[in-house]
């Protein structure tokens, strides 16, 4: 336990602690509870893929995070537990757990041992939090992204599901035969089922160092761009895995460092066409399907 250092954490006040896949409406109930010198206590998992992987939860909340692997944690005592969060966390007035948060070797503790094994803190214990009699749970909002269910996964999350990733050269097919399109590469991110969907993409360039590529970025940046995303193999091609977007707003033929899709409704599913007349026709009607949705949604 004396390894364990969490740095910068003697000034909270209020913490919240969980895994926080996500940062769904039920994390937000949680966080709702802190005061103003409140932070997370993140316990990371080993999980492969997420729905916020590691740093890209703070983009959802005010709060500073710390993390921490379940790994150094998983076998402690409830005393141990108890006596590591009041040694890192030295001004301590309120913990804000959810209700089957469980801590401890196998699992051993819950939420209502906290009030008898730290009685000097202000210890909330949140219910369950549903939308329309749903319990909000990661592990549902995983299944519905899984399908392609956007409509319940968004109403889950409260947000639209978005992955986050760096723009790499693609084959040059789209811009040259059928329409340009900007691929991303992706770690970490808990993918849907291969498909195509109507997006919405938004282009950040806050650590574009090219300034001449900043200024042509500029008015694309930062603003939800309708678009046509694809994940899967190019079954019509080289059937590698791909994951590319096409703008359908006037766009400039520039890579941006970083790209954001956020999915709004599965369009259909990935498949292999004869020749590129015939996936142009289809792309083609893709597109019109996603403008006449993406019309209807305020961004």
């Amino acid at each position: 336990m004396k390894s364990l250092s969490l740095p910068n954490a003697h000034n909270i006040t209020s913490l919240a602690i969980g895994k926080f896949d996500g940062m769904h409406l039920a994390h937000s109930t949680l966080l709702g509870r802190l005061d103003s010198q409140g932070a997370l206590l993140c316990i990371e998992t080993s999980e492969s893929c997420a729905l916020t992987p590691k740093h890209t939860k703070e983009r959802y909340t005010k709060y500073p995070i710390f993390y921490l692997p379940l790994s150094a944690i998983k076998n402690f005592s409830g005393a141990e537990f108890a006596r590591f969060i009041i040694q890192r966390f030295t001004n301590l007035k309120k913990l804000v757990v959810g209700y089957d948060f469980r801590f401890g070797k196998d699992r051993a503790f819950g939420a209502s041992d906290l009030e008898f094994l730290l009685p000097q803190l202000e210890i909330i214990v949140v219910e369950e939090f549903c939308v329309n009699e749903i319990g909000v749970h990661s592990s549902l909002i995983k299944e519905f992204i899984a399908t392609g269910n956007f409509k319940m996964a968004n109403s889950l999350l409260g947000r639209a599901y978005s992955i986050l990733g760096a723009s790499v050269q693609g084959q040059n097919l789209g811009s040259k035969e059928l329409f340009a399109t900007i691929n991303i590469q992706c770690n970490g991110y808990f993918l849907p089922e291969n498909g195509v969907y109507a997006t919405l993409s938004k282009i950040t360039c806050d650590d574009l160092q090219d300034s001449k590529t900043r200024t042509l970025l500029a008015p694309f940046a930062d603003r939800y761009l309708k678009s046509v995303s694809f994940i899967g193999n190019r079954l019509s091609t080289d059937r590698a895995f791909s994951i590319e977007t096409h703008i359908l707003e006037a766009f400039i033929p520039i890579l941006p460092p970083i790209l954001e899709i956020s999915f709004i409704q599965k369009l259909r599913d990935n498949r292999h066409f004869q020749n590129r007349h015939e996936l142009k026709n289809q792309i083609t009607i893709d597109i019109a399907q996603a403008k006449i949705l993406l019309e209807k949604r305020e961004l």
